[in-house]
């Protein structure tokens, strides 16, 4: 059975379009692969073609980039993927980004209703499909602890009540 493990933001401070280049560009690979990677984008040692966005700016015809940004907030967003496909019971190193959702986010408002221009915000999801079993814990019967507490309580019991009557006998005997 399919099923789909995700990771979410919202209003991000990032482009759009690098986040569109670098989801693109991680698409189909390990996690742990598309996070080397993105620590490489970083460092400036690799690079991010850009495919739909070829020109940055003013630069046109610049076919590749360096979105440390962006990077690095996907970079965060790989390392939530992995944590959440492990905590709902999958084996982690086998999964790889099987695609993403994108959106505009709200333009970041200021004092007396003006919009920034330049404010960008994006929404991002990056999803995973895994087609494996959960690892399920085993669960050990509760039964024989509520067993072993309704013997102690019935020990406890009959202490107490060996107590009170040791204490009624030395009543009597004064």
């Amino acid at each position: 059975m399919a099923t789909k493990v995700s990771s979410a933001r919202e209003s991000l401070p990032i482009s759009k379009k690098h986040v569109h280049e670098i989801a693109e560009a991680i698409k189909g690979k390990n996690i742990d692969r598309a996070i080397a990677y993105l620590e490489r984008v970083k460092a400036q040692k690799d690079f991010v073609p850009f495919m739909k966005y070829p020109s940055k700016g003013h630069k046109h015809g610049i076919p590749a980039g360096y979105p440390k940004k962006a990077s690095v907030q996907i970079i965060r967003m790989l390392k939530e993927l992995k944590a959440n496909a492990k905590y709902m019971g999958f084996e982690v190193s086998a999964l790889t980004v099987s695609g993403y959702m994108l959106g505009r986010g709200a333009y970041p408002r200021y004092g007396g209703g003006k919009v920034y221009r330049r404010g960008k915000r994006t929404n991002i999801t990056l999803y995973t499909i895994v087609n494996q079993e959960r690892k399920k814990e085993e669960k050990k019967p509760e039964a024989a602890p509520q067993e072993t507490k309704k013997e102690e309580t019935k020990e406890i019991k009959a202490e107490e009540t060996n107590k009170s009557e040791a204490k009624d006998v030395t009543k009597e005997n004064n």
